[in-house]
C-alpha cells in the first residue's frame, strides 16, 4: 500500500501477517498521531490486539480518544534491538523492527464486548492478573472510552544483521551492540505487609523477561 511502502529501503518493508503480528504483539506502546484544531498531535499508549486489530482506552473525558474517534489515524510501535558501529559515523545504523498504520476509529459501545477488552489488556501486561483481582466494575467499565483501529492498512519494517557495509583497513571495532527489555524485581507497596511474596504469575513474567 503506497500509505505504508517505504521510500527508502524498500526491501525492508513487510505486510507479511505473522511478522505484523509479533513486532506487534511485543510491543507495550503504541503512538497515535491525529491532528485537533489544524494542529498534529501524538498521543503514547498502551494496546492490547486481537485478530486484524488493535485496541486503545481512555477516561470517557479524555480530549484524546474524543478527538480520534469517529476519525482516521495513523499509529506506530517500535522496537530498537540493537547499536549497529561502523567504520564510520555515516554507516552507523540501528537494528528496529517497526509496524505503521492508518485506521478510521471506532467506539466499542456494547459493555460485553468493553469488558472483553478491559481483560485482554490487563492480561497482556501481566498474564494471570483479571484471575486475582477480578474483573473490572460496571461503573468502571462505563466511564472509560474503549476504541479500535484496523491493521489492514499497516505494514512492518525493519533492519536485522551485520554492519552490511564495507570495511576500512584501520583499528576502529565495527559490530552491533544488542538491546534487550527485562523486568526488575518487584517492589511491594509499602502499604502492604513487607514479608508478602509476589504471586506466581508476576514471578513468571519477570523470570520469562529475563530469558530474552
Amino acid at each position: 500500500m503506497s500509505q505504508t511502502r517505504p521510500s527508502r529501503y524498500p526491501s525492508r518493508g513487510t505486510e507479511d501477517k505473522k511478522t505484523l503480528y509479533q513486532i506487534i504483539d511485543e510491543g507495550l506502546f503504541c503512538t497515535i498521531a491525529f491532528v485537533r484544531d489544524n494542529i498534529a498531535h501524538q498521543i503514547p499508549t498502551g494496546f492490547a490486539r486481537e485478530g486484524d486489530y488493535i485496541y486503545i482506552h481512555a477516561s470517557s473525558k479524555s480530549k484524546f480518544i474524543e478527538s480520534i474517534i469517529d476519525e482516521k489515524v495513523s499509529f506506530s510501535i517500535t522496537h530498537l534491538d540493537a547499536l549497529v558501529l561502523a567504520t564510520t559515523a555515516f554507516d552507523h545504523s540501528f537494528n528496529y523492527r517497526s509496524v505503521i498504520g492508518f485506521s478510521h476509529v471506532e467506539e466499542i459501545i456494547d459493555l460485553d464486548e468493553k469488558r472483553k477488552f478491559f481483560n485482554l489488556f490487563t492480561d497482556r501486561y501481566i498474564p494471570g492478573r483479571i484471575d486475582d483481582i477480578g474483573e473490572p466494575t460496571d461503573d468502571q467499565i462505563a466511564i472509560t472510552k474503549i476504541a479500535r483501529l484496523s491493521l489492514d492498512n499497516a505494514a512492518a519494517k525493519l533492519r536485522a544483521g551485520d554492519v552490511n557495509v564495507k570495511m576500512q583497513a584501520d583499528n576502529s571495532w565495527c559490530g552491533i551492540i544488542p538491546l534487550n527489555k527485562s523486568y526488575g524485581e518487584p517492589v511491594i507497596d509499602h502499604q502492604l505487609d513487607q514479608k508478602r511474596e509476589p504471586p506466581e504469575y508476576i514471578k513468571r513474567l519477570i523470570d520469562g523477561s529475563s530469558k530474552h
